[in-house]
């Protein structure tokens, strides 16, 4: 009589995990796509582009950066959470990302993927403020000044976003809600054309990231008031945080590297480390910072931890707007 082969579950976990060893001893052995769910040129995008640069580095393999941008980042999204699992497409996110799977929950709709459902985070590298930004010859030269105006005339002064619930909106509506206020918003296509409404005067304010403020600041076309951080930026120290204001409205922008959630643990633990090790880098550094913003790592398990706040507080400000557009 022929013997039957007899493998213990034992054997099979060794046999699997010498080859997912095998296999992230090898990766990389191609270039690596990082998808960015956000439109060329922005800061979300210069600051993907800074990564790739360096990462490339320490990958030992190209990291090619492919723009995705629309459904107000749905679609490179979708594209990231559906990648093939296996460390050769990476994706780009921000907290616009939280915002719109928000968004759809707040509206009774299913979001078409999560972060925490369909992603492993891999770390973040920056995590900063955005500026309340005035024409340079406003009346208004402190956000105090701003706070006074619009409390003896609610409703009255406009400002604008980037567009209806985007990054650059959601700040103000937590603004405007801790210092009991009330203004009118002018969403626009972008920060860039929200910044020309500044300039314009065509609103009276608005809040954009440090990257396109700071030239426009620097320049004296525009003003910043304040920032929506706990503390100064490095970049313009003399332009105080709402925290230190006393406004409990704090918001950051942040930019981290996520692997679609079935990756090999092997390559997630390569990646993980190599993320750190970009945020380590002087020359990422000396990049991020010629943007105006500032290096600040977050780990995996720290970042997911972030998710799940900023998930909770930016979800109870979207049903609270849903919910007064409802009245309306």
């Amino acid at each position: 009589m022929r013997k039957t082969l007899s493998i213990t579950p034992m054997i099979v976990i060794f046999i699997l995990t010498m080859a997912m060893s095998s296999v992230a001893a090898d990766y990389p052995t191609r270039p690596i796509t990082l998808i960015n769910p956000q439109s060329p040129g922005g800061a979300i995008d210069m600051q993907s582009r800074a990564f790739a640069s360096v990462a490339e580095k320490y990958l030992g393999q190209p990291v090619v950066v492919v723009n995705k941008p629309g459904a107000s980042g749905m679609i490179g999204g979708l594209a990231g959470a559906q990648a093939a699992p296996d460390g050769y497409t990476l994706t780009v996110c921000s907290g616009s990302l939280t915002i719109v799977i928000e968004w759809e929950i707040a509206n009774g709709r299913k979001p078409p993927f999560t972060l925490q459902q369909d992603f492993l985070p891999l770390g973040s590298f920056t995590f900063g403020p955005l500026l309340f930004v005035v024409p340079y010859d406003s009346s208004w030269k402190t956000l105090g000044d701003l706070i006074n105006d619009a409390r003896a005339k609610p409703g009255y002064y406009a400002y604008c976003s980037g567009g209806l619930y985007s990054s650059s909106h959601l700040p103000i509506e937590l603004f405007a809600r801790a210092a009991g206020l009330k203004f009118r918003h002018v969403p626009q296509k972008g920060g860039g054309p929200c910044l020309s409404a500044v300039l314009g005067k065509h609103v009276d304010f608005g809040t954009q990231y440090p990257g396109p403020s700071l030239p426009l600041v620097e320049s004296n076309r525009l003003r910043a008031l304040a920032n929506t951080g706990g503390k100064r930026l490095k970049a313009i120290p003399e332009v105080p945080s709402i925290k230190e204001l006393g406004i409990d409205a704090e918001y950051y922008g942040w930019v981290g590297i996520l692997a679609p959630k079935k990756t090999p643990t092997p390559i997630v633990d390569r990646l993980r480390e190599v993320v750190g090790k970009v945020a380590e880098d002087k020359s990422f550094i000396s990049a991020i910072e010629k943007t105006g913003d500032e290096v600040h790592f977050m780990g995996s398990n720290e970042l997911a931890k972030y998710w799940e706040y900023e998930s909770e507080k930016i979800g109870r400000l979207l049903a609270e707007l849903v919910k007064e557009a409802s009245k309306k």
